[in-house]
């Protein structure tokens, strides 16, 4: 068994409220590190996470599944939680015992009782927290007014690191802030993609959202919140390294786009936490 230090290990709950996508979520974690190689479903009762009897024949969790992959040469440690409330100890359990809480919303559903039980909880544990819009290939999906009623529950340090390109059924694209590319997935659940730069009005929107992002992460150091008055900007790199302090700080929740059940936008919120993330 390979050996990690622990700078290059991740524990990581993924939480939410009931039906928001979560072990869907999970399942495709597992596809992009390899530890699977075809995609179960819930209603098939196939998922690696939902493995007792109970779990498939309701099409629920019930109990908290631990996972684990390789991702960018790090150990990630996942931790699958229910999220009816009947079994709302599972996750709290999960949450005593990780560095990150990745809170994942439904797009079509919004915020629900759980969304803001786990989010007030891993508050309370000093967690930082990750936000993960699901379900973006659903239809009747509005994310512009889904980011506003998130931004006025949690705060508006919750900033989008991803935008989506084409919500809704056939969602494959994604707009990648931190990288100003728009990032376009493979159809085979693979968790591929292509990336090109954005051009056009998503040009427009990445260098406004850039520059948020950049007067988000000043405000998470004196020293880096001075350099960017002094100097209007901060470089490529000065910003990387200050997005790993500024999420601990949770003066910065960065905010991801995906799809699930299509492994859309996964890999690169798998990127951030192997890169930025509590270890």
């Amino acid at each position: 068994m390979k050996s990690y230090q622990p700078a290059d290990i991740r524990n990581i709950a993924i939480v939410g409220h009931a039906t928001s996508g979560k072990t869907m979520l999970a399942e495709a974690m597992l596809m992009c590190g390899g530890v699977i190689h075809r995609m179960g479903g819930i209603v098939q009762g196939s998922t690696v996470s939902d493995y007792h009897v109970g779990e498939q024949q309701r099409q629920i969790s019930i109990h908290t599944a631990p996972l684990s992959l390789e991702w960018q040469n790090r150990r990630l440690n996942v931790l699958d939680t229910p999220g009816y409330l009947d079994f709302s100890s599972e996750a709290l359990n999960a949450l005593r015992v990780v560095d990150i809480a990745v809170v994942v919303v439904n797009a079509a559903h919004g915020i629900g009782v759980g969304t803001e039980m786990m989010w007030d909880y891993a508050t309370q544990f000093g967690l930082p927290k990750i936000i993960v819009i699901n379900a973006l290939d659903k239809e009747n999906v509005d994310f512009d007014l889904l980011l506003e009623e998130i931004r006025e529950r949690f705060g508006t340090q919750v900033f989008p690191m991803q935008v989506p390109v084409n919500p809704g059924p056939g969602f494959n694209q994604v707009l990648d802030v931190l990288r100003s590319e728009i990032c376009t997935y493979a159809a085979d659940h693979s968790g591929k993609y292509e990336e090109a730069p954005a051009s056009g009005e998503w040009r427009t929107q990445v260098e406004a959202r850039h520059k948020e992002l950049v007067e988000h992460i000043a405000e998470s150091d004196d020293t880096l919140l001075q350099k960017f008055f002094d100097e209007g900007s901060l470089s490529e790199e000065v910003l990387r390294t200050g997005i790993h302090p500024a999420v601990q700080k949770q003066v910065f929740i960065p905010l991801f786009c995906t799809s699930g059940e299509t492994n859309v936008g996964v890999a690169r919120l798998l990127d951030f936490i192997g890169r930025f993330g509590s270890s």
